[in-house]
């Protein structure tokens, strides 16, 4: 295969790439998937329910300590990121090393560096938007527990205000929880990524497939079978 056919293969690739990646997020947001119930919007609903009963509840122990689970998991996930993005930048340094050794593979093409080097700043673009959406969930779970703390007792004068409360905290729970939604799913499309240093059909193959995961988990997964029953 010629150079210019794999840069030609390159362009498409990134092109698909941003079809599957923003044209997600454009579908459930504006798209045909918008106001199709998921496991996302599913679990909001729960979050109204955990708040509704969180304000009838003389001692929140359990609410603080499910608040502190959720803080230490989007705080995992933004270290993760640092690590992996400390990584790629070790990486760059050293891409002629990486090139020559994945290059002699029997299906990895004859690249110029500066399309590895493009490869590696790709992925570290991804990671750091990954980065900046778990640190932004974690900080919103610290402001989350503020509008915890805050709530109103569940006498029955209180009650109006409590609503009001309710409403306003499950919405930066789900807030939250759809920054730190965004920031996995760019980590899976990062992951596919990888494909692109083998070949750039692999990174459209690989994009195709997280697409599909990322949409069977959302809207045919037993966890929405499971958490977004009728009973709500």
């Amino acid at each position: 295969m010629s150079l210019s056919a794999i840069h030609i293969l390159d362009y498409a690739a990134v092109a698909w790439f941003a079809a599957c990646y923003f044209g997600y997020g454009w579908a459930v947001n504006h798209g045909p998937l918008k106001g199709k119930v998921g496991l996302v919007a599913a679990v909001e609903l729960r979050r109204v329910q955990w708040m509704r009963a969180a304000l009838h509840r003389d001692v929140r122990i359990m609410d603080a300590q499910l608040m502190t689970s959720l803080s230490s998991g989007t705080a995992f996930f933004a270290s993760t990121t640092v690590i992996v993005l400390g990584g790629l930048a070790a990486m760059l340094g050293a891409a002629d090393n990486v090139k020559i050794r994945l290059e002699q593979l029997p299906f990895v093409g004859d690249t110029a560096i500066v399309m590895w080097e493009l490869k590696i700043m790709f992925m570290m673009a991804l990671v750091i938007r990954a980065f900046f959406k778990f640190a932004w969930a974690f900080r919103l779970t610290h402001y989350l527990g503020i509008m915890l703390g805050a709530m109103p007792a569940g006498s029955a004068e209180d009650l109006a205000q409590g609503e009001r409360h309710i409403a306003k905290t499950a919405r930066l729970a789900s807030i939250a929880a759809t920054h730190t939604n965004d920031g996995l799913r760019t980590i899976y499309f990062a992951i596919a990524g990888l494909g692109w240093f083998l070949h750039p059909l692999i990174f459209m193959a690989a994009c195709t497939w997280v697409l599909w995961v990322v949409y069977r988990r959302e809207y045919r997964s037993n966890a929405l079978a499971a958490v977004g029953d009728s009973d709500v």
